[in-house]
């Protein structure tokens, strides 16, 4: 005879259900806090990204990267050739015609790179040196220990290029029926835009800090005039024109963004844009020959022959394009520049340190010749004949 099953408690039914119920949270609150986890460390990745990936970038050429293995100054360079310098993350790069070396703070040589270019132009932002070849095909993005990418515009001429506060470029070229074509990359040589100018003349490229947007003079003929144009566009799915703006007949030599306004530094005026609408808010008109200027910050400050007195003078304009103050010197100068706190000035036989009202603060003779100059915490760093050197000022 089959004996009937016990039927189970009302007490252990309920202490069942609640532990399936217990286990069943358990496991939820498991999978919640995990997926939390991932998504928290996707996050920081993203976020970090530069920083965790930056020492990967362009891994592949750090291969027998220096030609030196000596830290210090002076910084042993080959004699007689011409070198560019340029502020570069911690320290300094220089190019010539055959090389481009990067170095720390301390004269330590990072990197060194052959480039093989015939002419080679280079322009650096805090962490990036583009060098282009004028007048052939090619260029490249570096960082302070290697080559980034290199790229190649086939058939065309590279007449310009320019690198943004952040990656972007903007390679300007020459070819067939257009005047000029713009090309935009992002900092991993990827092509994103391509603008294309049928009588126009690029002259100065330059890119908001959030990249968003490209601001390029331009030279084109209106009835025999000779016409430059200031113009903006936005980038998105496409090169869009936001305003444009026509000025007088001048060469643009640089553009200089600010937080709500673009000024133009040509070589006959200063002129000052509205960000949103183009509109001309103000403009400063020199007549002297331009020797050199510098720009930050705000500051822009000039360097012209004074052919009254026979020497030069230090001109300083803010951004509103106002006279900030004037100081002629009796000495040809060779090379000015600003970080935006205080004025630097190099002639044949001193280096000059002024503050904003050109008050100035230091003076230092110098025992050799140098062709080029630049401010590095505190101090200067002199390219001479063979070497860099360093001097306190």
């Amino acid at each position: 005879m089959k004996l009937p099953e016990k039927q189970p408690e009302s007490g252990d039914i309920k202490e069942v259900a609640s532990y399936r119920k217990k286990r069943r949270r358990t496991r939820l609150v498991r999978r919640i806090v995990l997926l939390a986890s991932v998504v928290l460390c996707v996050s920081l990745v993203w976020i970090y990204r530069d920083v965790i990936f930056e020492p990967l970038r362009g891994i592949g050429s750090k291969i027998n990267t220096t030609t030196t293995n000596s830290e210090g100054f002076p910084v042993d360079l080959t004699a007689g050739l011409d070198y560019d310098m340029m502020p570069l993350s911690d320290g300094f790069a220089l190019l010539n015609d055959t090389y481009l070396y990067s170095y720390n703070g301390a004269g330590g040589q990072y990197y060194a790179h052959q480039h093989g270019y015939v002419n080679p132009v280079a322009h650096a932002n805090s962490k990036r040196v583009l060098i282009y070849d004028k007048g052939s095909t090619d260029f490249a993005l570096y960082s302070k220990t290697s080559e980034i990418y290199k790229q190649s515009v086939e058939d065309e001429v590279i007449v310009s290029a320019f690198i943004g506060q952040n990656e972007q470029v903007a390679v300007v070229t020459s070819a067939g029926r257009y005047s000029n074509v713009v090309y935009i990359y992002d900092g991993n040589g990827k092509w994103l835009y391509t603008h294309r100018f049928i009588d126009d003349n690029v002259m100065q490229a330059a890119f908001s800090p959030d990249d968003r947007y490209l601001y390029l003079t331009h030279v084109a003929s209106d009835n025999g005039d000779i016409v430059t144009k200031l113009t903006k566009y936005e980038l998105g799915n496409e090169i869009k024109e936001v305003w444009s703006n026509s000025i007088s007949d001048c060469i643009s030599l640089e553009i200089s963004i600010g937080s709500n306004n673009v000024c133009v530094a040509a070589d006959t005026v200063l002129y000052r844009f509205d960000d949103k609408t183009g509109k001309l808010e103000a403009s400063s008109r020199y007549s002297d020959e331009i020797v050199d200027f510098s720009i930050s910050q705000g500051v822009f400050a000039y360097a012209f022959n004074d052919y009254i007195t026979g020497g030069s003078r230090i001109s300083l304009y803010d951004d509103d394009c106002k006279l900030m103050c004037e100081l002629s010197v009796t000495e040809d100068i060779i090379k000015i520049t600003t970080d935006g706190s205080a004025v630097f000035v190099l002639t044949e036989h001193n280096v000059y340190k002024y503050d904003l009202q050109l008050r100035q603060l230091s003076q230092i003779k110098l025992s050799g010749s140098y062709s080029d100059f630049m401010p590095s915490g505190g101090r200067l760093l002199l390219i001479g004949y063979d070497s860099v050197e360093q001097i306190s000022i």
